[in-house]
C-alpha cells in the first residue's frame, strides 16, 4: 500500500511541475490569440488581401500558375484555398488563418527561446512576440507574412535541434 501512495504522490508532483512549466505558455498563447482575433473582421479587405482571396479562390492548378506571376511563393495561397473552403470568404474567416499562424509563431518563439536560453528569457521573448504591434498587425492580414515568420521560427528550432543532436556532433555539414 505504501508504494501506491508514493507513486500517486510522485504523479501528482509530476503533474504540478508540468502545469507550472506549461502555464506561462498557455497564458502567452491566450494573450496572443486575444490580440490577434480582436476585431479581426472589422475592416473590409484592402487591395493586397483581395488579391490573396482572388488567387486562393481558384483551382489548385490555377493557384500555382497565378503564383508563378507573383512575388510570393504559392504555399500560403494553397493553404488559404483549403481554409476558405472550410470557413468561407468573410474577412474574419479568411484572416483567421493568419491569426492562428501568428499564435503559432508566438508558441514557436517561446519554445525555441526556452531551449536555447531558458524559461525566464522564453517568457520575455514570448511576451514581446505576443504583444508586438507589428506581429498583431500582420496577423490580422490575409497575406503570407505570418506563415513566413512561423516557418522561420520552425526552421531555426529544427536547426538548433540538429546542432544539439549528440549523434551529429562533430560532423561536417
Amino acid at each position: 500500500m505504501r508504494g501506491d501512495a508514493d507513486a500517486m504522490a510522485e504523479v501528482t508532483t509530476s503533474e504540478r511541475a508540468r502545469w507550472r512549466t506549461s502555464l506561462p505558455l498557455v497564458i502567452l498563447l491566450l494573450l496572443a490569440a486575444a490580440l490577434r482575433f480582436y476585431r479581426i473582421g472589422h475592416q473590409s479587405y484592402w487591395n493586397d488581401e483581395g488579391t490573396s482571396v482572388a488567387l486562393a479562390s481558384r483551382s489548385l492548378g490555377l493557384i500555382l500558375q497565378g503564383a508563378s506571376q507573383d512575388i510570393h511563393p504559392p504555399l500560403y495561397y494553397v493553404l488559404l484555398h483549403g481554409w476558405m473552403q472550410l470557413l468561407g470568404r468573410s474577412e474574419a474567416a479568411v484572416r483567421a488563418l493568419s491569426a492562428l499562424l501568428g499564435v503559432a509563431c508566438v508558441g514557436a518563439t517561446y519554445g525555441l527561446t526556452r531551449k536555447v536560453w531558458g524559461s525566464r528569457t522564453a517568457l520575455l521573448a514570448g511576451l514581446l512576440a505576443a504583444a508586438s504591434p507589428f506581429q498583431v498587425y500582420y496577423a490580422q492580414e490575409a497575406r503570407m507574412y505570418m506563415l513566413a515568420a512561423t516557418l522561420a521560427c520552425a526552421s531555426m528550432a529544427t536547426w538548433h535541434a540538429l546542432l544539439a543532436d549528440s549523434r551529429l556532433a562533430g560532423k561536417r555539414w
